[in-house]
């Protein structure tokens, strides 16, 4: 099964889920963005950096493997050289109006971001390698470390297609939106609200759900 596990060197990881998760001490790093649009490529490395979106919403939140909260942020970026196109506005609301009037400067929630990088052991989120890799071109631009690299990480999306076991898609099941997955888990849904925190939060719930039921 491919548990959309990777280790710190970004291979898949798909035996290792007991040596990710085991009861050892870890902090896990739930990571969401809200952006200027899609990648012309998802498979070209966030080096690429005219490939890749620009972050205009971003949130994280620090666990430790209780999940117990030990640090939570989110903030809107200030545009610098891009405008955020209309389509995308559509999706998440954030304007180039909002966004020049409550947006932080990047390098400083880059910075803060890496300070909580420096204290977890894995990154996770729903579709990582879309964060992954706009945070990481984000990192390029403005020539910081991108210290995401030395974390395990863990796909929400990718480790839970086969226990989703949802019809479609390119292969036997589609890879399941994060709301479905949570669907799965608590026969519960919500409304999808394109917000960065908002869906770290529910991500974080699946994530210790998943945990608990030994699914991961």
């Amino acid at each position: 099964m491919n548990c959309g596990a990777v280790n710190n060197y970004g291979s898949l990881y798909c035996s290792g889920c007991n040596k990710l998760f085991s009861d050892s001490k870890h902090y896990y790093l739930f990571i969401d963005t809200e952006t200027s649009g899609l990648p012309r490529s998802r498979y070209a490395p966030y080096t690429d950096t005219t490939n890749w979106p620009r972050v205009v919403q971003i949130a994280w939140m620090l666990c430790d493997q209780t999940g117990n909260i030990l640090s939570s942020e989110e903030h809107i970026i200030r545009p610098e050289g891009f405008v955020i196109p209309f389509d995308a506005q559509n999706i998440h609301g954030i304007s180039n109006e909002r966004a020049h009037s409550e947006g932080k400067d990047l390098e400083f929630v880059l910075r803060r971001f890496s300070s909580d990088i420096n204290r977890s052991t894995h990154l996770i989120a729903h579709n990582l390698d879309f964060d992954f890799n706009v945070i990481g071109a984000e990192f390029v631009r403005k020539g910081i470390e991108n210290r995401m690299t030395l974390l395990n990480r863990f796909c929400t999306m990718i480790g839970t297609t086969e226990y989703c076991q949802i019809p479609g898609g390119q292969y036997e099941f589609k890879w399941p939106s994060l709301i479905e997955l949570h669907y799965t888990l608590f026969n519960t849904t919500f409304e999808e609200k394109h917000d960065a925190m908002h869906d770290v939060k529910i991500c974080k719930e699946c994530f210790f759900e998943l945990k608990n039921r030994g699914i991961i």
